[in-house]
């Protein structure tokens, strides 16, 4: 994948990401006064966003493609395989993802409807 085309999905899924309830609910914590440890609260922000601009790249990925594999996954993405599998099982517990079928003895993932 070119640079520029994986920079424009990056930003895709960065919007799409912003778009979520889990990133606007802990950005908008961040307007609350309340007392909280500023270093592991950034910190936190920090990973949430990573992860949901991550589990976005995937969804778009899937919804572009169709049902993928890991593999399939971390090449479009350029995601580690071992991350796609963390976020696939968050995903799953969600409701987002489901097993669609098999693929060359891996499972092809696919967005729940």
């Amino acid at each position: 994948m070119s640079e520029k085309a994986a920079l424009k999905r990056r930003t895709d899924a960065t919007v799409a990401a912003f778009k979520g309830f889990r990133l606007r609910w802990v950005t908008g914590k961040a307007k609350i006064k309340i007392e909280i440890d500023e270093e592991k609260y950034q910190k936190a922000v920090d990973r949430i966003m990573k992860e949901e601009i991550e589990r976005q790249m995937i969804i778009e990925a899937i919804k572009e493609k169709g049902p993928l594999t890991i593999e399939e996954l971390s090449n479009i993405t350029d995601l580690q395989p071992s991350s796609i599998v963390q976020h696939l099982i968050a995903m799953r517990k969600n409701g987002q993802i489901t097993e669609a079928d098999e693929k060359d003895r891996q499972y092809l993932y696919q967005l729940v409807s």
